[in-house]
């Protein structure tokens, strides 16, 4: 896989375990580390995805996500919402932002790996 995704998240280590895990599946990854940092990256690295937390430094996941899917440019980027937060009414906000899939932390590291595999196989059809 060549796929390119963009790691947004301002935990160390969760950005860590993905990057070790995804480039062993051969994805070419690059991260930022808070909201700005991402809007950036997204316009420099063109990913094909985007794991994105909602509490993030200098502007929010849901902030940047909407950016995302209203922008013509950006707006068929995937998009996984990955977050500490389990609670009903943040999985109903990232879907109607237009996210492709929400997953709370903890997570297990194989199945937001099938998630994405899912995802831009998906992409493809």
């Amino acid at each position: 896989m060549n796929e390119k995704i963009l790691i947004i998240d301002d935990e160390e280590n969760i950005v860590q375990l993905l990057i070790l895990n995804l480039m062993a599946e051969s994805f070419n990854i690059d991260t930022a580390y808070d909201g700005e940092e991402g809007l950036d990256k997204i316009d420099s690295f063109q990913p094909d995805l985007i794991i994105l937390d909602i509490r993030l430094p200098k502007m929010t996941g849901w902030e940047l996500c909407r950016k995302i899917k209203e922008d013509p440019k950006y707006k068929k980027i995937s998009v996984i919402i990955l977050t500490a937060s389990a609670q009903r009414t943040d999985r109903d906000k990232a879907f109607s932002l237009g996210a492709d899939e929400f997953l709370s932390k903890p997570f297990e590291v194989k199945y937001v790996i099938d998630k994405i595999k899912e995802i831009l196989e998906n992409k493809l059809k």
